[in-house]
């Protein structure tokens, strides 16, 4: 095994073994309801309003899409 190839080898082992074992350091969580989602569940009406305008732009989309390809085709 040339210098060269265990040098690769040994960076690569050494990037694999950073890459497990960062989250087994910073795994100190609370394990409580709505703790693993990344908003918040406590405030119903920003629960609400925060779907609302998650789901709602996810729907839209395609909307907007035809509205746009349509006014760019009538100005042609």
């Amino acid at each position: 095994m040339s210098s060269l190839s265990r040098g690769v080898y040994l960076a690569r082992s050494a990037a694999r073994l950073r890459a497990t074992g960062r989250p087994l350091i910073r795994g100190e969580v609370e394990n409580a309801p709505g703790q693993n989602m990344p908003f918040q569940t406590k405030n119903k009406s920003r629960l609400l309003a925060t779907m609302i305008l998650f789901l709602g732009t996810g729907f839209s989309i395609p909307f907007i899409g035809v509205r746009f390809q349509m006014a760019k085709n009538s100005s042609a």
